[in-house]
């Protein structure tokens, strides 16, 4: 088996590679399914890297990352163009910032329209610090008051907020295409670099949970997932070194403080429980999380209100429910020791996930009118979980999904997943129709669920009645995925599952005969991927 690596990665030194067992054809068959998706979301699984004693013994190290997006830089190095790159310079970092009425506005929208989908913190607390950062300290981050983690904080937000912006609402606060590519990327990057000032591994501090927390937001997008796994990492600990796992009632504090940190607590936590499918394991073990979760309330009022009712922190709460149900997965299926046990874990807790995301919805996520009242993210919020939950039906099934195209004794699986890819699909369809904020789930979930329809396009005979449909979709998804002007970050797993598409159907390619910045982005990007040699694991397939 050739290894799966980027396009720019040295091979492995000859003398290890030939002393390495390469795994079976059937390990590779198993995993295919997870790799294909793992590379749509710029990232690399490989199945055949083994650890080794000693660094010594190697000349080249292996290298598992973020994968490479055609024509831009996934790190985090300065370029050298001089001092005016160096974001360790906390006077280049000054000039990052907006003036404050651009940075109140993204600050605010924020608060409004997208911290009802990751609740990493408590809106009213940002805007009292960001009104003492411009009343106390005139806007200035080298003022000797300024906390140069709350600085990380602010410029998450910022990052996750010009990145998610729809292209209207950009526009209508000044931001052209080119300036929101820069300042998401320098936003992220500026963020990074404050909690490295600021020690923020030896010097704890709830603001350097949060500020990682909502840098998912922005991470995946820039194609820096496996830095933000890193450091969502090392939040989990910092998390437990504050005894922020484990806030009963009983604990003392005053109690916005401690619904903050419940609130980022959960956020950790289904960021870590969700994460399983990258590394087969968890940080955070459900019986040491101690923790209530957020309070359904509003943000001011700290009023436990019923599920019924939306507020900010109801749509957390809700997917911190589904989220409990994986650790408890991939601790069922490690305690088997047949395929028959294991696939008896995947269904009991198929169903106990339906049974949480139909029976115990709140009335606002599900399909019911809308109310004039309710805030203004309740119809995203609706879309999202239907997105979400259905590939955490996929996520379940995981283990079994390329099984269940060769095997009838799976064929549940194989149902399952395509009825929650077409859900995924026709969900994302509707989402470029939506005035709302733009959210890495929305594209990476629907690349993993045109992956799982091109499978079963592989297995399936030409006269399958469901073939056109599932055709259709695809299409519709690569079409949209080149007209968005978020494509970038999605470039190498759109790309990955296209190669794939064509390589199926070579007179089927949707963007044929497409001129115009789309097509140079493609025609380049192609180049790239065939250069690489990232599919030859499809022989396994």
């Amino acid at each position: 088996m050739h290894r799966i690596r980027a396009a720019d990665e040295e091979p492995i030194h000859q003398g290890i590679a030939n002393e390495t067992q390469s795994p079976s054809g059937d390990t590779v068959a198993e995993d295919a399914a997870s790799i294909l998706e793992f590379l749509a979301w710029g990232r690399r699984k490989n199945p055949d890297l083994l650890p080794v004693t000693s660094p010594e013994a190697i000349t080249q190290a292996s290298t598992v990352g973020d994968v490479q997006i055609p024509q831009t830089h996934s790190d985090l190095a300065s370029s050298d163009e001089g001092n005016f790159d160096d974001l360790s310079q906390t006077s280049v970092l000054q000039l990052l910032l907006p003036e404050p009425q651009k940075t109140w506005e993204l600050v605010l929208w924020h608060e409004n329209c997208l911290l009802w989908y990751h609740c990493s913190y408590y809106g009213p607390c940002l805007r009292t610090q960001l009104k003492s950062f411009y009343d106390k300290c005139d806007g200035s981050i080298e003022h000797p008051g300024i906390d140069l983690q709350w600085v990380a904080f602010l410029f998450s937000v910022l990052a996750g907020s010009i990145i998610c912006l729809p292209a209207e609402a950009a526009e209508r606060f000044g931001f052209d295409e080119r300036e929101r590519d820069i300042l998401s990327k320098r936003w992220f990057q500026a963020a990074i670099t404050c909690l490295n000032k600021a020690d923020f591994a030896s010097n704890h501090s709830i603001l350097s949970i949060q500020a990682i927390t909502t840098l998912t937001l922005s991470a995946h997008m820039l194609g820096f997932s496996n830095l933000q796994s890193t450091y969502l990492a090392a939040s989990v600990r910092i998390a437990q070194s504050l005894g922020i796992h484990r806030l009963t009632a009983t604990v003392p504090g005053g109690e916005v403080e401690k619904e903050a940190a419940r609130r980022v607590w959960s956020q950790i936590c289904c960021q870590d429980w969700f994460s399983l499918p990258f590394s087969d394991t968890y940080l955070i073990n459900p019986a040491y999380s101690k923790s209530e979760p957020p309070l359904n309330c509003h943000d001011g009022h700290l009023t436990s209100l019923p599920d019924s009712i939306p507020t900010v922190a109801g749509y957390s709460r809700f997917l911190g429910k589904i989220a409990r149900i994986m650790p408890q997965l991939q601790d069922g299926l490690m305690s088997c020791n047949t395929l028959f046990t294991k696939y008896e874990q995947v269904l009991k807790w198929d169903k106990q996930l339906r049974t949480i995301a139909i029976a115990n919805r709140p009335r606002y996520l599900s399909n019911v009118p809308l109310e004039p009242d309710w805030p203004v993210w309740v119809h995203w919020a609706r879309r999202s979980l239907a997105i979400s939950s259905s590939h955490k039906i996929i996520m379940i099934h995981r283990s079994f999904l390329s099984k269940s195209f060769s095997n009838p004794a799976f064929a549940f699986t194989r149902k399952t997943c395509l009825a929650a890819s077409k859900t995924i699909m026709k969900e994302y369809k509707c989402v470029f129709e939506e005035d709302g904020p733009v959210l890495w789930i929305h594209q990476a979930f629907a690349v993993a669920a045109s992956i799982i329809l091109i499978l079963d396009l592989l297995h399936s005979g030409p006269g399958e009645p469901s073939n056109a449909e599932h055709l259709q979709l695809i299409k519709d998804m690569i079409g949209g995925c080149f007209t968005s002007v978020e494509i970038a970050p999605l470039l190498p797993g759109v790309l990955r599952f296209s190669h794939l598409y064509m390589m199926r159907y070579p007179g089927g390619w949707p963007l044929k005969g497409r001129r115009g910045p789309q097509a140079t982005i493609l025609t380049k990007a192609m180049s790239a991927l065939k250069r690489s040699h990232v599919f030859s694991m499809y022989r396994h397939l």
